[in-house]
């Protein structure tokens, strides 16, 4: 199982919801099956939670369910899994996405103005190869 790290300079909204029945997850299952975030409050194992992405997609929102959650300095990293074939596929694009403005702002931090699709370009011939990829 692979999870990837979201970046801190896209916030994400997490809020808590009622838990809900997901299908069990086969622990030797390959390949994307979440994120990692560092958020600023600890949520417990198990829970469900809605995320939205306002930055990336306005209209962007899923469910999925808290896998861990570790106390860091600068706040709490928790992962969360997402179980169904469809969230866990939104999630990869959305992440890819994310990936690669953050990629676009590091380049503007070095003095390189880059426009969304140079940023896509440079990101996807550097880093598309060793994205997880998206089986359940």
């Amino acid at each position: 199982m692979e999870f990837v790290l979201h970046p801190r300079d896209l916030p994400l909204d997490i809020t808590l919801i009622e838990d809900q029945p997901f299908p069990p997850i086969n622990e030797g299952r390959a390949g994307f099956v979440g994120i990692t975030y560092v958020a600023l409050r600890p949520f417990d194992n198990g829970r469900s939670v809605r995320i939205t992405l306002e930055e990336i997609d306005p209209n962007f929102c899923v469910s999925g369910r808290v896998v861990w959650c570790n106390k860091e300095k600068d706040g709490y990293r928790i992962a969360i899994e997402f179980p169904t074939n469809e969230e866990c596929y939104c999630v990869r694009m959305i992440e890819q996405l994310s990936q690669i403005e953050h990629y676009r702002r590091q380049a503007k931090i070095q003095g390189r103005r880059l426009n969304y699709n140079e940023a896509a370009a440079e990101w996807i011939q550097k880093f598309a190869a060793s994205f997880p990829a998206f089986s359940i």
